[in-house]
C-alpha cells in the first residue's frame, strides 16, 4: 500500500524506527564534545572487545622483549590515568609482527607491533601512538562505526524495498564513499585531537606527534583518489 505521496507503508516505518534511533541514541564525545551516534550498549561493545582480544592472543605472540614490554606499560599506564572513570579493564602489549601497526578494541585492550615498536625514536614518539589508540577506546569509535553500520543496513532494506538494483547499486556506493568512509577519517582526526591532549597532561611533548609522522609518511603527497578512498586522513 502506498500513501498520497508515493511511499510504502514499510518504508515510511522504516524511516520513523530510523529517526526514533538517531534521536534516542546520541552520546557526547570526552574531550571535543562531538555529538556521536551510539546504539551499543557499552557493556556489549566492551564484551565484544575482551572476545576479540582473547582470539588476537591466541593467534599474534607477544615478544619476548621485556624491555618493549615495560616502556608500552609505562606509556600506557601514564596516558591512562588521565581518561576520566571509564572503568577499562586496560592492557597494553607489544606483539611479535613484521606489520608496522598498533590497533585498539572497546574496552581498552590495546596492542603495538614490534615493527612500529622499531620506528620510535623516543619515548614520547610512542606516546603519541599509544594516545591515538586510548583516544579511540574512550570515544567509543567502534560502537559508533557498528551503530552506523546498523543504520545502513535498516537504510538498505529500505532501498531493497523499492525494487530497483540500480538505486541498490547507488546507495551502496554512496554510503560507503559519502557516510562510512569520512566517519572513518573523522574518527582519526579526533583521535589524534584527543591523543595530543592526554599526551599533554601526561608530561609527554605532542611536537614528538608531529616529528615521528613527518618521518613515517616519508614525505609521501596522496593524491585527489587517496584522499577520498582512504580509511585515514591522508
Amino acid at each position: 500500500n502506498y500513501n498520497q505521496n508515493g511511499f510504502s507503508l514499510v518504508e515510511v516505518l522504516l524511516a520513523i524506527v530510523i529517526l526514533a534511533l538517531v534521536v534516542a541514541g546520541c552520546r557526547t564525545v570526552p574531550m571535543t564534545g562531538r555529538t556521536q551516534l551510539m546504539l551499543m550498549f557499552e557493556s556489549s561493545e566492551n564484551a565484544m572487545g575482551v572476545s576479540a582480544y582473547a582470539e588476537y592472543m591466541q593467534k599474534e605472540k607477544p615478544t619476548s622483549n621485556s624491555r618493549q614490554q615495560e616502556v608500552l606499560k609505562r606509556v600506557g599506564n601514564a596516558l591512562k590515568e588521565y581518561t576520566g572513570d571509564t572503568g577499562y579493564a586496560w592492557e597494553f602489549n607489544v606483539l611479535e609482527s613484521t606489520t608496522i601497526n598498533a590497533w585498539c578494541l572497546p574496552g581498552g585492550k590495546i596492542a603495538v607491533y614490534t615493527a612500529l615498536m622499531k620506528k620510535f625514536k623516543n619515548e614520547a614518539e610512542l606516546a603519541c601512538v599509544v594516545a591515538h589508540e586510548i583516544a579511540h577506546a574512550i570515544a567509543r569509535h567502534g560502537g559508533e562505526r557498528m551503530s552506523w553500520n546498523y543504520l545502513k543496513a535498516l537504510g538498505s532494506l529500505g532501498v531493497s524495498a523499492i525494487g530497483n538494483d540500480w538505486w541498490e547499486t547507488v546507495y551502496g556506493i554512496g554510503t560507503q564513499y559519502g557516510v562510512m568512509l569520512p566517519y572513518s577519517r573523522e574518527h582519526e582526526r579526533e583521535a589524534d585531537s584527543i591523543g595530543l591532549t592526554l599526551m599533554a597532561k601526561a608530561g609527554y611533548n605532542p611536537n614528538a606527534a608531529v616529528d615521528f609522522w613527518k618521518r613515517f609518511s616519508g614525505g609521501k603527497s596522496a593524491s585527489i583518489l587517496d584522499m577520498f578512498t582512504s580509511t585515514h586522513p591522508c
